[in-house]
């Protein structure tokens, strides 16, 4: 089955905001590197949510600079931690990179995915894994399953500092 078509069976339509895809591959993203399919989740509980009060806005383009006033890296809003929306997803467009950047102190930018695609299924198979959730028993051995799914599409997403592994780490203890 496509991805697009999966996401469609896992989340309603409701549940699914587009994103700019086509402006994205005419700026010279690499399709392999988008999500399949023109939409892409709203909300996982937990772990990300399109909604962004404010500004910075969902898509919206930021700029970090360094101390002497040079822009050191031009980022995309994809989205936010959902308990903690100063904890922004943001889009590398130079590399690929989905990395977490801290709005509170922005030097803290953490991997999160080696490119757009692969965050998207790890929301995904996040979201089947909060699906069946039933409770604390058992969740362990799952997220260590789960976890093994993962590495296997985007090993980089389990280096050390990146944010995964932290998500790993609060569900097996």
């Amino acid at each position: 089955m496509p991805a697009a078509a999966k996401y469609q069976a896992l989340w309603t339509e409701d549940e699914l905001i587009p994103y700019p895809r086509e402006d994205w591959l005419a700026d010279g993203f690499p399709a392999a590197a988008l999500p399949e399919g023109d939409e892409v989740p709203l909300d996982v509980e937990v772990v990300y949510t399109a909604f962004l009060p404010g500004s910075p806005g969902l898509y919206d383009s930021i700029s970090l600079g360094t101390e002497d006033g040079k822009v050191d890296l031009h980022l995309v809003v994809v989205g936010a931690v959902e308990d903690d929306k100063n904890l922004l997803y943001v889009l590398d467009p130079d590399s690929g990179d989905i990395l977490q950047l801290d709005q509170s102190n922005p030097r803290d930018v953490q991997a999160v995915n080696s490119n757009y695609r692969c965050f998207v299924e790890f929301l995904y198979h996040f979201q089947q894994f909060v699906n069946a959730d039933e409770g604390k028993e058992g969740r362990a051995a799952r997220a260590a399953s789960l976890r093994e799914i993962l590495i296997r599409l985007d090993p980089n997403a389990f280096a050390a500092g990146a944010w995964w592994p932290l998500v790993f780490d609060q569900l097996t203890s």
